[in-house]
C-alpha cells in the first residue's frame, strides 16, 4: 500500500514538471528564430507606446522635458477680485479693476546670475517706463546733472547724492533689518567699528557695490562687470527684495512693479527662461464710480488692514497686506464682498548644461473666486436729488437773519425710507467727501491732501454719517409722538381733543407762552389744528396731562432712544427723556428730581430729546403705518452666477396703536400741507399725491453758549397708504418749513412729478449740480 502511494506521487510530480520543460524548450526555439524574436521586440515597443499615450491622456505632458534633472515646486496665492456694490437698480457704485503685476520668487539663483537677471529686468522696465515699488532712489540717487546726461544718451553716471536729511540717511543705513550699519557712538566693538555709517553717497554706493550686495567681486576699476549706472539699477531692485527679505527667504512672492503694460507681461511670460523666479500676476484695485461721491457715507471705503483688524481676522485667512472695508457697507458686508484666493505652483528646475535654475508656471491648484455683489437699498436717482437739494438749501439759507442772529447753515442730513420695508432709499449728508480719495491717496497728492483735511476737520466733520450718527433735538416733529402717547395712555380720545390756547399759561409755577400768538392765543384747538398750527401751548397742556412716563414709553415703542439693529456701523441710539435718565446723568440730588417743567419741554421735542433723522423717520413711519420697521441699507447679496445668497431682511413689528388716534394725527399732518399758510402748504397743496408732514424748529445751545436753531422736517406719502417716509435737518438755519423744499424734490422724483415750484433763494438753476460741495474741499 505504501509503495503504490509513493509510485503515484512520483508520477504526479513528473506530470507537474513536464509543462515547464516544454516551456523552456519552446523559448529556446523561439529565441533561435530571428523572425520570432523580431515579433517580440515589436510587440514590446507597441506596449510601451500604448502605456506612454495613456499616461499623457490621463496626466498631461510636462513642459519641462528638456531639463534633464529633478525640480521643486512652490505654491503661490492668486488674489481674488472684491465684489461690486450697486444701487437698488444695479447702478455700479464700487467696482474692481485688474492691473498686471510683476513679482519675484526665490528660486535659489547664485548671486552673480541673480544680479545679471535683475539688471536685464531693470533695463526692460526702464525702456517701457515701468516704475518699480522700490523707494531706494528716495535715499540715494544719481545727481541731477548725471540724470540729464542719461536723458541725452549718456551710458554711465559717476555722481550720487543723498536725497534726504542726514538724520534720515543715518536711520536708513543703521536699520537692523536692512544694512545694519553703526554710528561711531553706537559702535562698541571691532566688528561694529568695521561697519560704520558711510558719510558720503559715493562711499555708501561702493559699500553696496563691493561689500554688501557683492555686485562686483573685487575693487578693480579696470575689470568691472557693470557700469556705475547698471550697478545702481541692480541696487534698486536688491534693496526692494532686502526690505522683504523674510518673505523672499520663505519663497513668498515680492511685488516688484504694479500696473505693468500687457506687452511687458506677455514678453515676460514668453521669455520666462530669461527671468527665473519672475512671475506675472494680477492685482485687483477698488474703483469708485462718479456716482459714489453722492452716497459716500452709506457706501464707505476700503483701506489697508490695520494691526487690530489683522488680529481679529487672521483666523479667517486674512493677510498683513490685505485690503478691507473700513466704513459703511464696504465694512458691513466685508465677508460677502471679499473674494476667495486661489493658488498655483511655480516649478523650479536646474538646467543640466548651464547649472542655472529655470522657473516655469506650474499647475493651477485652485482658481480664485470673486467676491459677491452687494445690492444697496439706496436709489441713486433719489439720492442725487436729496443730496443736491440738501446742499442747495443750506447755501440758500446761509446769511439768513433770524432776530439778531445770522444763520451759518453749515451742515445737514436727509433720510428717505421705504414705508413698507424699512429700506433706506436716501442717506444724504452735507458736508460729504470724495470716497475715491481714500484709494487714490497713494498715487494722487491732491487726493492725499483732501484725505488729511477730512480727517482733521473737527468742525465740518465731513466723514460723519449725520443721518445715522448725529442725534438732534427733534423740536415740534416730536409732537405726533406726544399725541400718540395721549391716546395710548387714555388721556385723550377721538371725541375730546380740545385744549385752549390763551397765549400764555402758568404751568408748574412757570409762565409758558405760545410762540405764534403770545398775546391773544389761538383759542380752542382740537388735535388736528394743534398739529397744523404747531401750537406749543396746546402740547404743553397735553404733555403735562399725559405725563413723562407715558411719553417716554411711547417714544420707546416707536424706537426712539433705542438701537434699530441697523446693518451698517455707526448708529447713534439717541437720548430719550425719562425720570431714570435725569437721575443717571445728574449727581446733585436736587437736579435728579423730575419737574413739571421738564415734561413741558419734553412734550415739544426739547429738553433731553435727541434722535437721528433715521430714528425720526422710523418713529413717524410707525405712527403712519402701525408697524415699526427695521431700517436697512443692504437689499441683497448676489453670487457671481446670479444666485441670491442673502435676500432682503424685512422686519415689521406690529405696534397695535390706537387707530382713532392715528387717524386724527394723520389728518393734522395732512392739513399742514393743504391749508393756506406756510411754505409747506405752498409746495404740497397742488401735489398729485396727498402728503402728511410736520415741521420743527428746535433750539440748541452751541459750544459758545449761544442759542441757535435747527430746521427739522418729517413727512410721508401717500398720506392714506404710505410708501415713503422722509426726515431732514438743516443745522443753524431757519424755521422748519424752510426745509420742506428738500422733501418736495425727493417726492417729485419718487412719484414722477415735474417740480412746479422753484427755490426761493439764489440757486434757481436746476440743471447745474453744486460740485463745489464736499465740505468745500
Amino acid at each position: 500500500m505504501h509503495s503504490n502511494t509513493s509510485e503515484n506521487k512520483d508520477k504526479l510530480f513528473r506530470r507537474l514538471k513536464r509543462p515547464k520543460r516544454l516551456q523552456k524548450g519552446f523559448l529556446r526555439q523561439l529565441l533561435s528564430n530571428r523572425y520570432a524574436l523580431l515579433i517580440v521586440v515589436l510587440f514590446s515597443a507597441f506596449v510601451l507606446i500604448l502605456l506612454r499615450t495613456a499616461n499623457l491622456h490621463l496626466f498631461g505632458q510636462s513642459t519641462h522635458t528638456a531639463l534633464e534633472s529633478s525640480g521643486s515646486s512652490s505654491e503661490l496665492s492668486l488674489s481674488a477680485p472684491r465684489g461690486d456694490i450697486v444701487d437698488r437698480n444695479g447702478v455700479p457704485l464700487a467696482v474692481t479693476e485688474s492691473i498686471n503685476t510683476i513679482s519675484i520668487v526665490n528660486v535659489g539663483m547664485d548671486n552673480s546670475a541673480f544680479n545679471r537677471m535683475l539688471l536685464d529686468l531693470a533695463k526692460l522696465f526702464e525702456e517701457n517706463k515701468v516704475e518699480t515699488e522700490s523707494d531706494f532712489r528716495t535715499y540715494l540717487d544719481i545727481s541731477q546733472a548725471d540724470r540729464k546726461a542719461l536723458e541725452e544718451g549718456a551710458l554711465n553716471v559717476t555722481n550720487f547724492v543723498f536725497k534726504r536729511s542726514w538724520e534720515e540717511i543715518e536711520v536708513f543705513q543703521t536699520n537692523s533689518d536692512t544694512f545694519n550699519l553703526y554710528t561711531p557712538e553706537e559702535a562698541s566693538n571691532l566688528s561694529q567699528r568695521q561697519r560704520l555709517v558711510k558719510q558720503t553717497p559715493r562711499e555708501f554706493f561702493d559699500f553696496l557695490l563691493y561689500d554688501f550686495f557683492y555686485i562686483e567681486p573685487v575693487v578693480d576699476e579696470g575689470n568691472r562687470l557693470y557700469s556705475d549706472y547698471e550697478a545702481f539699477q541692480i541696487m534698486e531692485m536688491r534693496y526692494l527684495i532686502l526690505k522683504n527679505n523674510w518673505n523672499f527667504n520663505i519663497k513668498e512672492p515680492i511685488l516688484l512693479a504694479n500696473n505693468v503694460p500687457d506687452t511687458i507681461s506677455s514678453l515676460l511670460n514668453e521669455q520666462n527662461y530669461r527671468f527665473p523666479g519672475i512671475t506675472v500676476g494680477q492685482r485687483y484695485l477698488r474703483r469708485y464710480t462718479s456716482d459714489s461721491d453722492i452716497v459716500s457715507h452709506a457706501l464707505g471705503y476700503v483701506g489697508q488692514i490695520s494691526s487690530e483688524e489683522y488680529d481679529a481676522l487672521k483666523s479667517e485667512g486674512y493677510g498683513l497686506n490685505d485690503v478691507v472695508g473700513k466704513t459703511g457697507v464696504e465694512q458691513a458686508a466685508e465677508r460677502y464682498l471679499r473674494g476667495i484666493e486661489g493658488a498655483y505652483t511655480i516649478e523650479t528646475w536646474t538646467d543640466s548644461e548651464s547649472g542655472n535654475p529655470v522657473a516655469y508656471p506650474g499647475s493651477m491648484g485652485k482658481a480664485p473666486q470673486a467676491g459677491n455683489e452687494v445690492r444697496l437699498t439706496i436709489d441713486i436717482n433719489l439720492q442725487r436729488v436729496g443730496r443736491d437739494n440738501l446742499e442747495r438749501k443750506l447755501r440758500e439759507l446761509r446769511g439768513f437773519e433770524r432776530g439778531d442772529r445770522v444763520m451759518s447753515a453749515p451742515a445737514g442730513s436727509v433720510i428717505a425710507m421705504d414705508a413698507k420695508t424699512g429700506a433706506v432709499l436716501v442717506n444724504a449728508n452735507y458736508p460729504d467727501y470724495h470716497v475715491s480719495d481714500f484709494v487714490e491717496q497713494y498715487t494722487d497728492p491732491v487726493a492725499a491732501a483732501r484725505v488729511q483735511q477730512y480727517l482733521s476737520d473737527t468742525d465740518g466733520l465731513p466723514l460723519l454719517n449725520r443721518g445715522i450718527s448725529q442725534a438732534y433735538a427733534p423740536g415740534s416733529t416730536f409732537k405726533p409722538v406726544t399725541a400718540m402717547a395721549a391716546f395710548e395712555s387714555g388721556t385723550m380720545t377721538a371725541a375730546d381733543t380740545i385744549y385752549r390756547c390763551n397765549g400764555h399759561e402758568e404751568i408748574g409755577g412757570l409762565t409758558w407762552n405760545c410762540l405764534q400768538e403770545p398775546i391773544n392765543g389761538h383759542g380752542e384747538l382740537n388735535l388736528q389744528y394743534g398739529l397744523m398750527t404747531s401750537c406749543n401751548l396746546y402740547f404743553y397742556l397735553l404733555g403735562v396731562d399725559v405725563g413723562i412716563d407715558a411719553i417716554s414709553d411711547m417714544a420707546q415703542r416707536l424706537g426712539l432712544g433705542e438701537s434699530s439693529n441697523l446693518d451698517i456701523g455707526g448708529e447713534n441710539i439717541g437720548v430719550r427723556p425719562s425720570r431714570s435718565l435725569k437721575q443717571e446723568i445728574n449727581t446733585n440730588p436736587g437736579d435728579q428730581i423730575w419737574f413739571i417743567a421738564d415734561t413741558v419741554q419734553t412734550s415739544i421735542g426739547q429738553f433731553y430729546n435727541s434722535y437721528t433723522m433715521l430714528q425720526m423717520a422710523r418713529a413717524i413711519g410707525g405712527i403712519a403705518t402701525d408697524y415699526l420697521l427695521t431700517p436697512h441699507f443692504i437689499k441683497e447679496v448676489v453670487a457671481e452666477d446670479g444666485t441670491v445668497l442673502v435676500p432682503e431682511q424685512i422686519e415689521r413689528i406690529p405696534l397695535n396703536l390706537d387707530e382713532s388716534g392715528r387717524n386724527l394725527i394723520n389728518q393734522g399732518m395732512t392739513g399742514l400741507t393743504t391749508w393756506d399758510q406756510g411754505r409747506t402748504a405752498d409746495l404740497f397743496r397742488d401735489f398729485p399725491v396727498s402728503v402728511a408732514a410736520k415741521t420743527g424748529t428746535s433750539e440748541v445751545v452751541g459750544p459758545d453758549g449761544e442759542i441757535y436753531t435747527n430746521a427739522v422736517f418729517v413727512c410721508y406719502a401717500p398720506a392714506s397708504d404710505p410708501e415713503i417716509i422722509i426726515a431732514s435737518i438743516l443745522e443753524d438755519s431757519s424755521y422748519g418749513d424752510q426745509s420742506a423744499d428738500i422733501a418736495y424734490r425727493i417726492l417729485c422724483e419718487y412719484f414722477g412729478h415735474t417740480p412746479t415750484h422753484s427755490y426761493m433763494g439764489l440757486y434757481d438753476d436746476e440743471s447745474a449740480r453744486l460740485t463745489e460741495g464736499f465740505g468745500n474741499y
